[in-house]
């Protein structure tokens, strides 16, 4: 039985392709793990996932916020482009003491290759068709 990781942007147009595929992973009992947005939190979990939730402060994929004071940190893209390493320092505290035979991720996805590499494990990128 392998330990799969599933990197997901949270748009139903990269969630759902990928759901299929770890839901079928599932069915032929591998364990997977899947980092997404809180809304994507029920189907994932009803597959039978270990679902893990962005930091919503360090969430890239959600709109960005109307920033009324200067100093306030920038939140979601900007924050990633600006300290990716923020972002993907939650992702490993998060998967810390986790271990993952391969990562699965859409093309998309931003920091993939650190993120994997990080971990010490292969990754296989899931082309989206439209």
């Amino acid at each position: 039985m392998s330990k799969v990781l599933f990197l997901s942007d949270p748009s139903r147009a990269d969630v759902s392709p990928i759901l299929s595929m770890a839901n079928e992973m599932i069915t032929r009992g591998e364990q997977v793990t899947f980092f997404s947005s809180d809304e994507f939190k029920a189907p994932i979990e009803q597959i039978g996932a270990d679902f893990k939730a962005y930091n919503q402060e360090l969430n890239i994929f959600q709109g960005e916020k109307a920033v009324e004071d200067e100093e306030k940190p920038k939140s979601g893209l900007i924050s990633a482009l600006l300290e990716p390493m923020k972002f993907i320092d939650d992702i490993l505290v998060q998967l810390r003491g986790l271990k993952f035979d391969y990562a699965v991720f859409s093309p998309a996805y931003p920091y993939a290759n650190i993120i994997t590499q990080l971990l010490d494990i292969p990754k296989t990128e899931q082309a989206v068709y439209n």
